[in-house]
């Protein structure tokens, strides 16, 4: 029995140390296969030929679109022509407007909301007394001031006070509409320097084709560029212009209107006390 253990010890170790060499023996193979022998010094020589002719040619597409990235605006701006330096101009011009527009806007205290309902409750409440505590309570706001000049200058007149409220009105709004007839002639401007460049470049391109003798996509191409850039910054200089011009408008009419109906609730208690005094 105890022979017969040893024996099967045995072969089951020799299997084992067979299976080894069978696993090694394999695996060597393997990497053999997938890791080949370094080639000889010719075949390394044909090996790196190509692979430093061919290195140059990885790398040079890699660059070029880089330097294209770098000067990608500036190379549009020279490619559109002389019709580009005025719409730069113009474009400067518009964007400081529209940033000395906006600050005056959220600087400027017009009128706070409610403005009109709360002096209708005076109105209600007091009648004349009602009015002139209302606008002491709301000095400083620029609705306030051209009502209160108004009334000082009217008697107590209706008409007289109308003619006042309306020479008042215009000052303020002579203020509040400063600069947007600049961006009102930039917004329209701009697109007829942009279609005007837009003619200089087709005229360059079918005079690239009366002096070519083979007619190509290449001789077209750079007067085509120069139409479609300057057409493109034409309406890119204008589109913020008009948008920000009718914003402000905006405004300046939302002013004008409450202005108008501030103004003509007090015009009627003019009216009802000179109604009272001829009575």
């Amino acid at each position: 029995m105890k022979f017969s253990c040893n024996q099967t010890k045995a072969k089951v170790t020799l299997s084992f140390v067979i299976a080894l060499i069978t696993i090694f023996t394999i695996a060597g193979k393997l990497e053999a296969q997938t890791a080949p022998a370094a080639p000889t010094t010719e075949s390394t020589q044909t090996a790196e030929t190509p692979t430093e002719t061919a290195a140059p040619v990885a790398e040079a597409p890699a660059e070029a679109p880089q330097k294209e990235s770098e000067i990608g605006l500036v190379s549009l701006f020279l490619t559109g022509g002389w019709s580009m330096w005025p719409l730069l101009l113009s474009s400067i011009v518009a964007f400081g407007v529209i940033l000395e527009r906006i600050y005056f806007f959220f600087t400027a205290k017009l009128l706070r909301k409610g403005y009109n309902q709360d002096l209708q409750d005076a109105i209600d409440t007091s009648g004349m007394k009602g009015i002139e505590d209302f606008l002491k309570a709301n000095e400083g706001q620029r609705i306030t001031d051209v009502l209160k000049n108004g009334m000082e200058v009217s008697q107590n007149d209706p008409e007289i006070f109308a003619s006042g409220i309306e020479r008042e009105a215009g000052e303020v709004m002579t203020l509040l509409e400063k600069g947007l007839t600049v961006l009102s002639a930039v917004s329209t401007i701009a697109p007829l320097v942009g279609f005007l460049g837009t003619v200089s470049g087709m005229i360059n391109a079918f005079d690239a084709i009366a002096n070519a003798d083979q007619v190509n996509a290449k001789v077209v191409a750079g007067g085509i560029k120069e139409a479609l850039i300057t057409t493109a910054a034409g309406l890119i200089v204008a589109i913020p212009a008009m948008t920000f011009y009718q914003y402000l408008q905006g405004r300046v009419a939302f002013f004008t209107s409450e202005v108008e109906e501030a103004a003509n609730k007090i015009y009627k208690e003019y009216l009802k006390l000179k109604a009272g005094h001829k009575a």
